[in-house]
């Protein structure tokens, strides 16, 4: 039997943790002493979020209570992306359009039009043409070189994400994340160290990437106490599940339109 997995409701965070856990085992050699270590259990993420009751309109305390019933004391599970490293200082900035790149959807209701030039379809992209090169891979680390960024600025930190998109099909993409300071030169390039090496070649680069993951309530859901006056707030911690392991997910998109 799949678990449901329900969108984060419309509601930000006045605070955000988004990391990774991986429990390893320690042996020891009776004869030589020696400790070896190792993975015991696959790497998942952890994420906590901490809501304002009267974010969005007021509304934030009634989505909280309203998650608490669809998720039935925990069965079920939450789509969540990434909070960013540097929000406070840097993630407006890493937001612009001229470092996010963005699909135009052209339509004239109920269809969407299909724009064409030659046969072959047109694609209209909202922002700057930020555009990756050819990855490469040097020891454990991937490069990529990335065009068509504001020369001379900052565009990305360690622990950043970035997501890639294919230009021939928008539903193929992948995440990376940065190892190092991303300076561009005068002409707006720069090489990004990555955790991984991409395999998509001359693609769409979003400096402002989510990771994304699918996470049940790690404990007890989350309670808050209203005061006579002013916020109060619900702190959820979330730990990853994978569809393997509860039977599979299935998504509930519109939960919340």
């Amino acid at each position: 039997m799949s678990i449901f997995v329900y969108p984060w409701p419309p509601v930000g965070a006045v605070g955000s943790e988004w990391t990774s856990d991986q429990p390893v085992s320690r042996l020891r050699s009776g004869i030589t002493g020696r400790d070896v270590m190792q993975a015991s259990q696959r790497r998942r993420r952890m994420a906590t979020l901490i809501v304002s009751s009267l974010a969005n309109g007021r509304a934030g305390a009634g989505y909280c209570e309203m998650l608490k019933q669809l998720l039935d004391g925990g069965v079920h599970a939450v789509r969540l992306q990434s909070s960013p490293i540097n929000w406070w200082l840097d993630e407006l900035d890493r937001q612009s359009p001229e470092l996010n790149p963005t699909l135009m959807t052209w339509q004239r209701p109920p269809e969407a039009i299909a724009w064409q030039q030659d046969g072959a379809p047109i694609t209209w992209v909202v922002g700057g043409s930020v555009l990756g090169g050819t990855p490469t891979t040097s020891g454990p680390w991937g490069y990529l070189p990335v065009t068509g960024l504001p020369p001379g600025v900052t565009v990305a930190r360690p622990g950043d994400f970035i997501r890639i998109t294919s230009m021939s099909d928008p539903g193929i993409w992948e995440i990376a994340r940065v190892m190092r300071p991303a300076t561009t030169n005068g002409a707006g390039a720069v090489t990004l160290k990555l955790d991984r090496t991409p395999t998509i070649a001359g693609g769409r680069v979003n400096m402002a990437g989510q990771d994304e993951g699918v996470f049940r309530v790690e404990g007890d859901l989350p309670r808050a106490v209203q005061p006579v006056s002013g916020d109060w707030q619900y702190s959820w911690t979330f730990r990853e599940i994978f569809a393997d392991e509860v039977g599979g997910f299935e998504e509930r998109p519109g939960t919340w339109t």
